[in-house]
Formats: structure tokens, sequence, C-alpha cells
């Protein structure tokens, strides 16, 4: 599996593209903005984009969905409990800044378990609810890509609409019982790896107590 990172819109999302190097079948995780770069690191790596691939439906992690979904064909997947997340009317505050955003149908509603088939590689969909209600981790090999759940030492913020802190807690709990170390791909700011969140992350930590 090759991994690439861009860095896309107002607040800095982490968007990732990831691909079977033998089959070059590829996802999108969340394309927030920026559709014109995304695209271009499609084109030139030469991947055959099958999905795009939601953590969760807050607006800086779905303005380039459209646009990427319209040129490649790619099919879209989100957790269901998400899915009133992904027009403009749920954007509140955050209305001023993406007038030109366009709805996308979803074409697979994801919950807890969803595998998604992309050349020899499977996604795999963990419900973590606390910063959204549908907000989730998506395992591919060794790589857990853990959206605005878990980033380094710290967590997502639970005081939006749809947010809330002991059922984040709960979230973290799970992630720190699974078996094993990932690499650590967050929706936002620097990697990091499970072993260390389980150590270093003061959150985590609470969630365990």
């Amino acid at each position: 599996m090759k991994i690439l990172h861009l860095t896309v819109g107002m607040v800095a999302t982490n968007c990732y593209i990831f691909y079977d190097e033998n089959t070059m079948e590829g996802a999108v995780i969340d394309p927030g903005d920026n559709a014109k770069s995304i695209l271009k690191t499609i084109d030139d790596e030469k991947i055959k984009l099958q999905y795009v691939l939601l953590t969760h439906g807050h607006f800086d992690h779905i303005l380039a969905v459209h646009d990427v979904v319209n040129a490649t064909g790619a099919k879209l997947v989100c957790n269901k409990d998400d899915l009133w997340l992904l027009n403009k009317d749920a954007m509140g505050e955050f209305k001023p800044f993406v007038k030109n955003f366009k709805e996308t149908p979803v074409n697979i509603e994801a919950e807890d378990g969803t595998e998604i088939k992309i050349g020899g590689l499977t996604a795999k969909y963990i419900s973590t609810p606390g910063h959204t209600p549908g907000s989730s981790v998506i395992v591919v090999e060794d790589v857990m890509f853990t959206g605005d759940t878990l980033f380094r030492r710290e967590c997502g913020r639970c005081d939006l609409e749809g947010g809330d802190f002991p059922t984040m807690l709960r979230s973290l709990k799970k992630l720190y019982d699974m078996q094993g170390d990932y690499k650590v791909l967050p929706g936002h700011d620097a990697f990091s790896t499970l072993q260390e969140e389980r150590e270093y992350n003061r959150y985590m930590r609470e969630a365990i107590k």
C-alpha cells in the first residue's frame, strides 16, 4: 500500500490518498477542499480511484467530494449516522465559507465493521462517535485514519452539534483496547502511533480509568 498526504482547505485538513501498488486501485479519505490538487495527484500517480471514504461529515472534510466523485466516478462512503451533515443546511455557522458546496449522493452507508475492498486492500470502518454521531476510524493494514476522533496527544472537540464528550471517551477506550499497534494518521496536525497515544494522550488515559 502506498499513502499520499495532502493538506487542504482553510483549516489545514489532512487528506489522504492510498492505493494498491499492484492494481493501482485506490481511495481518497476526506477530500476537504482543493479538488484540483487532489485530482492532479490522482492523475500523476495514475491511480484508478474507486472510493471516496469519509471519516465524518464536517464541512472541512467534504468540500471537494463532489468534484472528485464527478471527475473519477468513485463511490462515496460515509457512516450512516453522519448523513445528516452532508448538506449545506447542516453547516450552521460555517455556511458562509461553503457557498460553492454541492451535495453528493452517498453510495454506501457504512456502520461499525463495514469493509470496503480496494484492489487487494481492505478498508474497515470502526464507529467512534463523540466528535459527531457518525465519526469513524478507517483501518487499512497497519494504519488507522482517525479523522477528528484521535489526534496526537489530543482528541476531537465535542462542543459542536452532535458531539458528546462521554461518548468520545468510550470511543477512545475502544481504540485503546484494539490489539497491536497502528500508525495514526489524523484529520489534522501531526501523525502518531496508537501506542504513543495509549501512553501519552490524556484523554485516552482518562477513558480507561
